[in-house]
Order: C-alpha cells, then structure tokens, then sequence
C-alpha cells in the first residue's frame, strides 16, 4: 500500500510534492481551490498547530514515527493513548512499503518520551482514517477518556494538540501545543468540519486528538486553506463517537488473527499492515472493507486453496492466480487488486480466460477476467497463438481496437489459433459471461 493511493481513496488529489521534507499540499474533493495540505509522509516531515499556544503536561499524547530502516525515525503524526497498548491515531500515517512504526510517549518535548515500536495496525475500512496501532509493551498512563457512542461534537468548542513547525516547515515545535477551534458540522457522515478559532492545524497534527469537556471527540484528518500562517482554516477530523463501538472491540480483541484456511491480503510486501481474510467465493474489495481497492501488497494463500485475483471489480480484466504466498511487489501485481476469488485448488479454473504464447496450450500464459482489454504496448501484443476459454464464457479476439478493427473472431470452447486463420494476430479482446 502506498500512502499516496491510501490519500486518493480518503479523498484527496496530490497537488504537489516539496523537496527535502516538506509537507505536500492536496486539495478535497468538493471543496474551495485552496490547498489542502495532509500528511504525505514519503516525502515528508510534518508540520503542525499554527498560532495556540505551549500545551499543559499532557503524558497521553503520543509522537508516531516512521522507522525507515538505517536512516532512523521520522516524526509523522500526533496520537493519543488510549489504552496500554494501544494509540488511536489517523490511517494515513500508518508505515509505508520498507517501513515500520514506532512511538513515544510521556513526553510533551519533541522527539522525548519512551520509544516503543509498533507491531500491529488496525483500522475500520479503508476509507476511514482512523486507525489504532498496537504497541510491543504496555505504556504508562493516563488514558485519554473517548466520546461516547451518543455524544454529539457539533456546534461546540474544541482543543486541539499536535506537535511540529509552527508554521516554518521543517522547523519542529519544541514543545506539545494546542489551539481552540469551533466544531461547525459535518463534512461527511464520519467527519467533523471545524475551523480554527486561537490556531488551527497542519500536516504534522494529522492523527491528534480533540477534545471537549475532557473527552476526546475527534481525530485530526486535513486541513484547507493553511499556509502556515492561518489560524482559522477549515479542518476535518473524525468522529470517534461514530467509531466508538469499533475502538472498543478492538482494543477488547487484540490485533486481529485471522482464521486458518482463508486467504489473507497485506497491504505491505513483507505481510504485515492492515489485513483483511476471504473464505471461499467471490469478493470485491471496495473501500468499505478493511484492505480495500487497489491496495494489497502480499497474498497469504493456504495450502489447497487457489486465489484468482482481478484488476478491476466483478471478476474482470488482467489476472493472476497464486496457490501459495506471494510478494504481489515482487510478482508485479501490487496495489491493483480490485476482486477475487477464492477455491479450492483442485475445482475447474471457470473465471478467467488463458492466453498462451503458443498452439495446444503451451509456453507462457497469460490470464484475464471479463471485460475489454487492449494487447497494444504490451508482451502479448500479436503474441497469442492458443486460449482456454471456460464454459459460459464468450471470448472475441481482435486484430485492432475493439470494433475498429478489420478482423475478430469468436470463441466459446477452447482452441488453437491456427485453423482460424487468427495465429499472432490478437491486439484486443473481449470477455463476456453468456
């Protein structure tokens, strides 16, 4: 999973990418033009509360950090404690490809407070950004008090707090500070608009709590309108009350374990991150799932069982089967899966149609689902020489584009190419369940 694509799914469109550190600046989806600047944290350290002011000692609140490799930690995010082992933070500053997590807490000082590392990420779906990261060892408290399932944020006064520049980025706050800001209603149906009243938030805020009355009412996900000297831009954040029930299950539960004899999907290569199982049948990976489109980096396949993975929603387009676990990185397939389909390894192959490099079914292959798909500019452009096509399935094979061209040919059983005068010649086709 990248966190660039985890951006577009919550709804954002990168604008632009600053050298050296610096935050990125996005804009909403249905919102002004001016930028929207949340956290990208690829290229990025974080910025955060402009104007507020130096917060009270605050030992809930948590720095979260990207842990990349030999080039050690860099600040990401604010989080706040929310049980020993757990921190209730944004999704998208949750680690990246070559990436972990780690923490600190206890501290209101900059880059101080215990370090612990993160060894499991939860979130609701993909859609959400919300997320709880697991820690290795149990943190001191207190515990930050959540909203409750019923508690209503709008129309109310909020605190906020986050670490990060003051408005000069790369030039981190040396002290936790926090600014007032005025819940005015809701963006979306999980997220709280607010605009700053004594400061408002940036990148690095990204993930940090508000709260009213003593309760934390919401996670800090965007910001519009901030350049680093507006303390009144619009913010987002969202809403714990919606995702109360959610929180508490899972710091009940524990890090999810999935059961023996389903397929898993990672949205990282290494096969950790967020994770969702599939039994057996078909499923799409909408961004009401947990792992959601487009994002699954690693395929956990039990042994007996075949996964049949699809580009695109309901079975269709360019494939892949594994019937073991797989690096989808390293298999060229990462971040695109949009289905599935989960059997047994030893039922008939009847959702995808093989492309072989030679007659009778030999040489390389290649698989698809159904829908349109163009052969120009690939490896299997005027390359094909014999299919399987399953029954139920219509498969037209043409020398052009699609209807533009000057000969296709239509198959419903498997065959050889040859003897239809069609060997080498397929530059699109068409797939369709009859």
């Amino acid at each position: 999973m990248k966190k660039r694509q985890l951006g577009h799914q919550l709804g954002l469109a990168v604008c632009a990418v600053a050298a050296l550190g610096l935050s990125t600046g996005c804009s909403l989806e249905g919102a002004s033009d001016e930028p929207l600047d949340r956290l990208e944290p690829l290229e990025s350290h974080s910025s955060e509360i402009v104007g507020g002011e130096v917060a009270e000692a605050s030992p809930w609140a948590v720095q979260v950090f990207d842990v990349r490799g030999s080039t050690g930690d860099f600040y990401q995010c604010t989080g706040s404690l929310v049980a020993p082992r757990w921190v209730l933070t944004a999704q998208h500053c949750i680690a990246d490809e070559g990436e972990t997590s780690a923490v600190r807490v206890g501290s209101n000082t900059y880059r101080e407070g215990r370090r612990i590392a993160v060894d499991a990420v939860e979130v609701p779906s993909a859609k959400a950004d919300i997320a709880l990261l697991h820690l290795t060892e149990n943190a001191d408290g207190p515990f930050v008090q959540l909203a409750t399932a019923t508690s209503v944020a709008t129309g109310r006064d909020a605190t906020a707090y986050g670490w990060g520049s003051e408005g000069t980025p790369l030039v981190m706050a040396p002290s936790l500070k926090k600014a007032t800001l005025h819940i005015d209603g809701w963006y979306s149906d999980e997220e709280l608009l607010a605009t700053g009243v004594t400061g408002s938030g940036w990148s690095g805020d990204s993930g940090g709590p508000w709260f009213i009355d003593g309760r934390q009412v919401a996670v800090f996900s965007a910001s519009n309108g901030q350049d680093g000297t507006n303390l009144h831009a619009r913010l987002l954040g969202v809403d714990v009350a919606r995702h109360r029930a959610w929180i508490d299950a899972t710091i009940a539960g524990g890090p999810t374990v999935h059961p023996s004899g389903q397929v898993v999907l990672h949205d990282l290569s290494n096969f950790s991150g967020i994770s969702q199982s599939f039994g057996i049948g078909r499923h799409n990976l909408s961004n009401t799932t947990i792992i959601g489109d487009d994002r699954a980096s690693a395929i956990r396949v039990p042994a007996g069982l075949r996964v049949t993975v699809f580009l695109h929603p309901d079975s269709g387009g360019e494939a892949r089967v594994f019937t073991s676990d797989t690096n989808l990185v390293a298999a060229g397939f990462d971040n695109t899966i949009s289905s599935l389909v989960v059997a047994h390894a030893s039922d008939p192959q009847l959702d995808v149609v093989t492309f072989y490099e030679h007659a009778n079914f030999s040489g390389a292959s290649v698989v698809y689902g159904v829908g349109s798909s163009l052969f120009y500019s690939t490896p299997w452009d005027q390359r094909v020489s014999s299919v399987r096509v399953p029954s139920g399935f219509r498969l037209t094979l043409y020398n052009g584009l699609w209807r533009y061209s000057s000969e296709s040919r239509v198959l419903t059983t498997d065959a050889n190419l040859a003897p239809h005068s069609f060997d080498e010649k397929t530059r699109s086709i068409l797939i369709e369940r009859l």
